[in-house]
């Protein structure tokens, strides 16, 4: 078995990260574990303009400060996938934390794994991602330059990816399920503004086309059940996440979209088990809820560690 932590937090985005400063702070032995990329799906946006004192930074530069904070405090960055999380038999026990590099063992384990990026789920899909299919606009925007695009969703990611490619592509389709847009209104009327986007609005995605490389997609009206042909290099598909709990089920009981079941409090039922960030069922997934998922999860992981080691909090 490997190295023991007081507190291992299992996700290496904006709240496994705050979670890793608090707990290091408070000078518990901390590990933050990341499967993939540290920063998560924040390191992707072009410009930060809803956070706090953070008008403009992109999310690649709050990642890298982010983690150096973290370390900065003791908090250790470690790259593995976790694929098992066992339980103590008794509470005061250890977490006995299975990754694919390495094992660990934890009095107390936050799980802030987040999401990742929804498919379409058409045939064709899974051959053609990144090579023209794309989730990251801002990854891969640029390789299509003065190309004709097209962005598959209606939120916020899917409008401001089409805002961001409008200026480096010669034209950009955005194409809709429904009549009007999920996103805030005014990131709406930003892209209204542009002369190089067309909208394709309560119409889906049904097709891919291409051998080696995205050629056109097939667009599919809801209400006339018109299909036509869009030639475009490429397609960037924001159409939603999927939270990436299933491994940890035996935990935290999750919802039926598969978004850990848990309250304000962040604090799972099984003992010594607490949760953040948009893997956890609430109302708006933002940074800031985020990085407030962090640091109450930590806060009360390590209140957790402290009676354990038969210290009471008063």
């Amino acid at each position: 078995m490997g190295k023991k932590y007081d507190v291992a937090i299992i996700g290496g985005g904006p709240a496994g990260l705050t979670a890793g400063i608090y707990a290091a702070r408070a000078g518990k032995s901390t590990a933050v574990i990341e499967r993939g990329l540290i920063g998560g799906q924040i390191t992707f946006t072009d410009s930060i303009d809803n956070f706090p004192a953070a008008p403009g930074m992109n999310g690649a530069e709050y990642a890298m400060k982010i983690q150096s904070q973290a370390e900065s405090f003791g908090a250790e960055i470690i790259m593995d996938e976790i694929t098992e999380v066992t339980a103590p038999e008794t509470e005061g026990g250890t977490f006995k934390i299975k990754g694919n590099s390495d094992e660990y063992e934890a009095t107390a384990v936050v799980l802030a794994t987040g999401l990742d990026n929804r498919k379409m789920g058409i045939s064709g899909e899974d051959g053609l991602i990144s090579r023209g299919i794309s989730f990251c606009a801002v990854c891969d925007g640029a390789f299509f330059r003065n190309k004709e695009v097209a962005v598959y969703g209606g939120g916020n990611t899917a409008v401001e990816d089409a805002a961001f490619l409008a200026n480096i592509c010669s034209k950009v389709t955005i194409i809709h399920r429904r009549d009007r847009f999920r996103a805030e209104q005014a990131v709406v009327d930003e892209l209204k503004a542009l002369d190089n986007v067309e909208f394709v609005m309560t119409s889906n995605v049904v097709g891919v086309n291409g051998d080696k490389a995205l050629e056109s997609i097939t667009v599919k009206n809801n209400e006339t059940g018109e299909t036509r042909d869009i030639d475009v290099s490429a397609l960037f598909v924001a159409i939603g996440k999927i939270p990436n709990g299933k491994p940890f089920a035996n935990l935290v009981a999750t919802d039926e979209a598969g978004y850990f079941d848990i309250g304000e409090t962040c604090e799972a039922s099984t003992p010594g088990v607490f949760v953040a960030g948009d893997g956890r069922s609430k109302e708006l997934k933002q940074l800031t809820t985020a990085v407030s998922d962090g640091s109450i999860a930590a806060t009360k992981a390590c209140h957790y560690v402290d009676r354990m080691n038969g210290q009471e909090y008063v």
